[in-house]
């Protein structure tokens, strides 16, 4: 028979039942509780108790698991207790945990495991007299000082409050007594493993256990977990007898299998022939014989005094001394001034199984069930409050995180920011996040962070937020949010520099939030403010007058693509309406025809198109054909004809007006409620000088060497109609040919008030010295980008607009006619001045037509760009080749 019996609970053998339970000698129980890092979680190795190794044992570990081992003889029984802190049912709740995704953060799945060991402990103090604690670590786990003191703090709130009641009214109750458990137990520390460097001689250990039983005793008394009360303590510590145990046995663990293999290996490598020394050893009568004695001694005493150390040190020894104590006269290990009555019970077997089935459903198996409802409200508090007490890392990391999310949101609730905008706080937010994670651990770290994004934003809205409702250049209102009632209200703080129509005075200028402001309002405080503004001469553009009071903007259909010029031509080509005879080219303005509104009996056809007309006839042409026009003269009765026709337009409404601008595809009849274009006349041609270029006092703001107008040499032919019907052969010898010299220019201006000229479509006039003969063709006759990049800086250039098209017309009888056409963008919108007839300039003047500030379609304003390059300028907008003509001088004019 071995002298343990072991099962599992409640599995008791019947062959043991009324043996145990008939016998009513005392009976003292030990607890064997700790850590375990191997597969079969047995840590009763240490106390020498079992028969086989535990790897020999047929055994499935299990948390929760409790194992009996019962010596009769010794009246003592052994609780294994195989809990989480266990390595392989950690494991095994850990891989359960992963395949139902359980746990979305380690603390969670380290709460569960103390939460479970905590449990376990917490019973164990009830059920036992002893509780041995069994750590793998050579140096106490200061870790286990929050969870014993969890449990303490537990005992005293809940326990002792609902324990007394569950049992009053049992048999266990009257054992229990008012402390509700047996005794206050003592516990005993073994530590499987010896630390490496230290000597393995009975002086060493003894000092090494006395120095850790000092530490411990120490830490748990700072702790209150152990008091001069040991009634009042979670359990106690001996304070005459030795409480710590070291192992120093490294083959204690060692698996029986491994030697059998070796030795099995041993014998399968050794040869089949015997050496010499081996037929020697087997010659000796004893082993020793015929060795020298000195040798043979050392080698016995060696081997002697290591298996006498081995067997005087053990743990049993300890144990049993605690083991009498109790069944003797029990223990108290309060302090001497605390010494009194001492509760302390030792029941028989059936009394003390009777006693721990109960407080097991009590500690253990209610719990576990999650449809279990207490009647008992202390109980209930208990149940419901053990795990937040127990989880006192998360509430340290909880803690953290709350001072993490006020140092974050003090951080971010800055006083000397009064408002910002969107991207400020934003910028904010992640620096008081940043902030925040420094603190952060824990659960709920992802939980406060996106408290303390809400809490920002909550801030934010709350009084601090920006308007940032964009002006026309694409800044935000810096202004807190306010409720406006006109666009003007709201303020980017940015402030440009202008120029007003004529040229002559610069001015500071907001940034505008109307359309309004920019394209009219403010030239026309500048008009008010400018001496040579009063006195020039202006062309008026037609503007909405409304008929009635009630008068609204107009309402059409934007969801339609736009065309480009090229695909209206194509539109018009493909219903074969008629076309005028003259210039038709992608990205052109058309040129002008008596049909198209001109006012004399004059019709302007370049000499390029009649040379694509003539092309049969062989015609020899020359380079000066280029800026050759020809003027054809019409008779009365057809002149007659055609002023009826234009007579005949459709006239402009005046109870809906346009709320953009006017472009190609705006619907026929509708006009602005005010002009976006200015064309003045400044002076006669006089006031400008080809070798002094533009005065600062007549046109201030111009770059150094950049205030030069590009001369156009115009070769003009009159030819009369009477001459249509010879050869084409003999048109270029009839009629009076004049070379007019126009002076043009294409200015361009910053944000900053920099106004330069610009001598071709990608390259900015560089001095008067540089001007050649007819370079103003480059101007006439090809696209001028409407932004392009001002050379005022050299890292970063201020993005500068088209807004001037300056003309000096020739003394001769001629009118210089204007018809400028604006694309935005990619080809969305083309727009004109909105005229019924192109503005024909007098001759031997100084012309300055100024271009709209901000441009704005049917769906709103165009912002124009924050930069640009000489390479992509044309693909941000240009002002479209062809806007000139040339007309003679009516004799009304």
């Amino acid at each position: 028979m071995p002298e343990y019996q072991s099962w599992k609970f409640p599995d008791i053998p019947t062959d043991l039942v009324e043996d145990l339970f008939q016998n009513d000698e005392k009976l003292v129980v030990v607890g064997v509780i700790g850590k375990s890092a191997f597969s079969d979680c047995n840590k009763m190795v240490s106390l020498g108790i079992l028969d086989s190794d535990p790897s020999m044992l047929d055994h499935e570990p299990k948390e929760g698991t409790i194992q009996f081992y019962y010596n009769r003889k010794k009246s003592i029984l052994f609780l294994h207790f195989e809990t989480t802190f266990d390595t392989a049912c950690m494991q095994g709740m850990l891989e359960v945990g992963i395949t139902g995704n359980t746990y979305g953060h380690f603390l969670l799945f380290n709460q569960r495991v103390r939460n479970r060991f905590g449990r376990m402990l917490l019973f164990a103090t009830q059920v036992c007299h002893l509780i041995v604690f069994v750590e793998l670590s050579v140096t106490f786990d200061a870790s286990l000082l929050s969870l014993f003191r969890a449990l303490k703090i537990i005992r005293d709130k809940y326990v002792l409050k609902f324990l007394p009641k569950l049992v009053k009214n049992s048999s266990t109750g009257t054992f229990l007594g008012k402390s509700a458990r047996l005794c206050t137990p003592r516990i005993l520390f073994i530590f499987e493993n010896y630390p490496d460097g230290y000597e393995k001689s009975s002086e060493c250990i003894s000092k090494l256990e006395f120095e850790v039983e000092d530490s411990i005793y120490k830490m748990l008394r700072n702790e209150f977990i152990i008091t001069n009360n040991s009634a009042m303590s979670l359990f106690s510590i001996p304070s005459n007898k030795r409480f710590v145990y070291y192992n120093t046995d490294s083959l204690i663990r060692k698996d029986p299998l491994i030697k059998s293999i070796s030795l099995l290996q041993t014998f399968l490598q050794k040869c089949n022939f015997k050496e010499d020394e081996d037929d020697l050893e087997d010659l000796r009568p004893f082993k020793g014989f015929g060795k020298p004695l000195l040798q043979c001694n050392t080698e016995h005493k060696q081997h002697m005094a290591n298996e006498t150390h081995r067997q005087k040190r053990n743990f049993m020894d300890l144990l049993m001394d605690h083991v009498d104590e109790a069944l003797e006269m029990g223990f108290d290990d309060s302090s001497t001034k605390f010494k009194g009555k001492n509760h302390f019970m030792i029941l028989s077997t059936k009394e003390w199984y009777d006693t721990f089935k109960m407080l097991h459903k009590i500690f253990i198996e209610n719990p576990d069930n999650p449809k279990f409802e207490a009647n008992d409200l202390d109980y209930k508090s208990y149940l419901e409050n053990f795990n937040k007490i127990m989880d006192i890392d998360d509430e340290f990391f909880n803690a953290c995180c709350d001072i993490g999310l006020q140092k974050a949101l003090a951080m971010y609730n800055n006083p000397a920011l009064t408002h910002y905008s969107n991207a400020v706080h934003k910028k904010l937010v992640d620096e008081a996040v940043t902030l925040y994670m420094k603190y952060a651990r824990g659960t709920r770290t992802a939980v406060n962070e996106n408290k303390l994004r809400e809490m920002c934003e909550r801030c934010w809205r709350n009084g601090k937020q920006q308007c940032e409702v964009n002006s026309l250049r694409g800044n935000p209102c810096i202004l807190p949010k306010h409720i406006v009632k006109e666009l003007s209200e709201h303020s980017s703080a940015h402030v440009f520099i202008s120029t007003c129509n004529c040229g002559r005075t610069q001015g500071r200028r907001e940034d505008p939030y109307t359309i309004r402001h920019a394209n009219y309002e403010f030239y026309q405080y500048m008009a008010n403010n400018c001496n040579l503004c009063a006195k020039v001469k202006q062309v008026h553009f037609p503007v909405f007058e409304p008929s009635i009071n009630d008068y609204r903007a107009a309402e059409f259909e934007i969801a339609f693509p736009k065309l480009s010029i090229q695909d209206s031509i194509n539109l018009d080509q493909d219903h074969n309406l008629p076309s005028p005879k003259s210039v038709a080219s992608d990205e052109c303005s058309q040129p002008l025809t008596a049909s198209q509104g001109t006012h004399t009996n004059l019709s302007l056809v370049s000499t390029d198109e009649l040379n694509k007309i003539d092309v049969d006839a062989d015609i020899p042409s020359s380079d000066e054909s280029l800026n050759e026009l020809i003027i054809q003269v019409k008779d009365k009765n057809t002149q007659k004809a055609e002023d009826k026709e234009r007579s005949i337009y459709r006239q402009p409404s005046t109870t809906e007006y346009l709320p953009g601008m006017v472009h190609t595809q705006t619907p026929p009849g509708l006009l602005p409620r005010f002009p976006s274009w200015s064309l003045v006349c400044v002076g006669p041609s006089s006031v400008y000088s080809h070798n002094t270029g533009l005065l600062e006092h007549f046109q201030s703001g111009f770059l150094s060497g950049a205030n030069f107008l590009l001369p156009w040499d115009v070769h003009v032919r009159l030819e009369h109609s009477a001459s249509w019907a010879y050869e084409k052969t003999r048109i270029r010898k009839m009629g009076e040919v004049h070379i007019l010299k126009i002076f043009v220019g294409c200015e361009y201006e910053c944000p900053r008030g920099h106004r330069f000229m610009m001598s071709s479509a990608d390259k900015i006039l560089r001095g008067g010295s540089g001007i050649l003969r007819d370079s103003g063709s480059k101007v006439v006759y090809n696209n001028m980008p409407l932004y392009f990049p001002c050379p005022c800086r050299s890292h970063k250039a201020d993005v500068a607009q088209l807004m001037r098209v300056h003309v000096v017309t020739p003394k001769a009888p001629v009118n210089v006619i204007l018809d400028p056409k604006v694309r935005t963008g990619e080809r969305d919108y083309v727009f004109t001045m909105g005229m019924p007839n192109p503005p024909r300039l007098t001759q031997s003047a100084y012309w300055i037509l100024r271009l709209p500030y901000t441009y704005q379609g049917d769906e709103g304003p165009i912002t124009p760009p924050n930069e640009i390059t000489t390479i992509n300028a044309l693909s941000y907008g240009c002002l479209l080749a062809g806007m000139f003509g040339v007309s003679e001088t009516e004799l009304d004019d």
